[in-house]
């Protein structure tokens, strides 16, 4: 039966045709083809992946931060990065500062004005104090809202609806990533440590994406880290700026005590 339907569409189509011959229509043009989800490869997804450039940065953002150990804070804090130089934050309460920091990519230094208190010490207090290893560079993209322990190499991609999920590896992680489409929007993250016995995992979200100065923004994240207690962090930027002048202050009063 499906040979005698398929002949019969044949006779009828040069039938057609035939009638049609004498009456030249125009040949209408070729659609250009347009890339199916699943015809883009691991690297050239990871390639566009939504990155954020930028020469500064200055927001207001609240965060909420629990260790996992019962020591549970909200604050409310200004954020400034010169981009691949230093990140400042002044955070407080009620419109009052109580912590300055200050990070560079070989130090980081805390003012405590509440202990009158100045800290100088490495990113490893970052490290410990958030779970995961980040570096200078790491912890700049993280707080931007770039994607973190991506690597191309032995990426794999599959299609999940509308979307895609790559996994990738580095030296630290296996990453599972959501990518949403059409903007190559990075979503959320699931990392596990590819050294089994420090029995790390950790999930990044970003989400409610904004246009900010032609740039795609989260202005929300998500971070839950399990290591040693289960961390979790919330950023909620409530402003966001790029590329205008900043400025950061940092002194250390008199009359605070030092530690290390």
């Amino acid at each position: 039966m499906k040979k005698i339907i398929i002949i019969a569409s044949i006779a009828a189509l040069a039938s057609c045709n035939a009638s049609k011959k004498a009456a030249k229509t125009p040949t209408p043009e070729t659609p250009t083809p347009v890339a199916r989800v699943e015809d883009e490869s691991p690297t050239a997804v990871l390639s566009k992946l939504n990155t954020i450039d930028f020469k500064t940065f200055s927001g207001k953002v609240d965060v909420d931060f629990d260790d996992g150990k019962g020591n549970g804070k909200s604050v409310s804090a200004k954020l400034v990065i010169k981009k691949d130089e230093a990140i400042w934050m002044s955070a407080g309460l009620m419109g009052f500062e109580g912590v300055r920091a200050l990070i560079t990519k070989d130090s980081v230094k805390i003012l405590n004005k509440l202990q009158k208190e100045y800290i100088a010490t490495s990113l490893t207090y970052l490290q410990e104090k958030i779970g995961l290893p980040v570096d200078f560079t790491t912890l700049q993209n993280l707080l931007i809202g770039n994607p973190v322990f991506v690597s191309t190499t032995n990426a794999s991609l599959v299609k999940e609806g509308d979307n895609y999920v790559i996994t990738t590896q580095d030296a630290n992680f296996k990453n599972l990533l959501t990518v949403l489409m059409p903007g190559y929007l990075p979503s959320v993250s699931k990392l596990s440590d590819v050294d089994a016995t420090k029995n790390r995992s950790a999930e990044l979200a970003y989400n409610n994406y904004k246009s900010v100065a032609g740039r795609n923004f989260s202005t929300t994240r998500n971070i839950g880290v399990k290591y040693k207690s289960n961390i979790t962090i919330k950023l909620d930027f409530k402003s966001h700026d790029f590329d205008g002048e900043v400025s950061i202050p940092f002194s250390v009063p008199s009359g605070y005590k030092t530690k290390q």
